[in-house]
């Protein structure tokens, strides 16, 4: 079986620059005020989802893996 990762985006700390939007628009869209959130609920653990968690100026997207529950990113 797959891993997969529960991935999230917190509205209070996204700051609009679309680098996750512009990244994986298959994981990631902006919604009607042009904030970033996660299009899908889940998705296939993969390296591009954890470099563009990284690479958010703000630490705004989190991910767990589903099946354990563990926090992938940011560490604990």
């Amino acid at each position: 079986m797959t891993q997969r990762w529960d991935v999230d985006v917190d509205p209070r700390m996204c700051v609009r620059t679309g680098l996750c939007v512009a990244s994986l628009p298959g994981t990631f869209e902006r919604d009607e005020h042009g904030q970033g959130r996660a299009r899908v609920e889940s998705t296939a653990a993969s390296e591009e989802v954890l470099e563009i968690a990284e690479s958010c100026p703000v630490e705004a997207i989190s991910i767990v893996d589903t099946e354990s529950g563990k926090p992938v990113f940011p560490p604990e």
